[in-house]
């Protein structure tokens, strides 16, 4: 399996094409329900993020993180399991128009968490500490951006955060600690923005369950693609750089 290759298609994909159709068929109604759920529901579930470390397992799976082929097709099938939970639960949400749109996004955001969290245990990578928190709050935010120029810098921002070894930059605590609390920030918003514009078909039941389930499907696509780009650009990183943990400055 050619991952180089694999990475290289990632940072050159633009978004998902069936979320960017999804947007732009709906967006004429999307002001229609941009007051159902406020910001700080969204924020709410993102200062929350260190409960999906938590949160049972997706998928269970018994591989070793260093076959990287086996923890590909680990990830494959948390995201697989990810996007049959929130299609379903879209679908249903859909069904309720209006009130249930918004209900629906605090649940489709915590299963993303719990996408990203399962993808990095497939790896490897437990996703202990406010580094990894942050790490999955860029994920997330990677995931529900449209623009293709902002996806570049994201992609090139998560990629920076990647030590030589798979770990993550270093960075003390008190220094992390307001970077999460901005990422929340400029998460919820993206998130919030996107989630309002591609469910405003959700209005009509009959319509809105389909476009539930459809838009459900495809962000967790997007969050699973993400998550296992992030994740094996670090399995890869520590795989050509064995020796790269164990130096120490004297």
């Amino acid at each position: 399996m050619d991952f180089q290759r694999q990475q290289a298609k990632f940072r050159r994909s633009k978004p998902s094409r069936l979320g960017r159709g999804i947007e732009r068929l709906t967006h004429p109604f999307g002001k229609a329900i941009a007051g159902v759920l406020p910001r700080a529901a969204v924020e709410a579930v993102l200062k929350g993020i260190d409960s999906a470390v938590g949160a049972p397992q997706l998928v269970n799976f018994d591989h070793d993180p260093a076959d990287l082929v086996a923890a590909r097709r680990a990830a494959t099938r948390v995201s697989r399991a990810a996007r049959a939970i929130s299609g379903s639960s879209g679908a249903a949400a859909g069904l309720g128009g209006i009130v249930t749109a918004g209900l629906d996004i605090p649940a489709t955001i915590a299963i993303a968490l719990r996408t990203i969290r399962d993808t990095g245990r497939a790896y490897g990578y437990e996703g202990l500490g406010p580094q990894e928190k942050l790490f999955r709050l860029q994920i997330l935010e990677l995931s529900a951006i449209n623009d293709p120029e902002e996806r570049q810098a994201r992609i090139a921002a998560l990629e920076a955060s990647i030590g030589p070894d798979g770990e993550l930059v270093a960075a003390d605590h008190e220094k992390i600690v307001p970077v999460v609390d901005q990422a929340i920030e400029r998460v919820s918003r993206a998130i919030a923005l996107n989630s309002f514009r591609s469910r405003a078909g959700m209005i009509v039941p009959i319509i809105g369950s389909a476009v539930g389930g459809i838009v459900n499907v495809s962000f967790q696509g997007d969050v699973g693609e993400a998550a296992r780009f992030a994740f094996q650009e670090r399995a890869l990183r520590a795989r050509d750089n064995p020796g790269a943990a164990a130096t120490v400055e004297v």
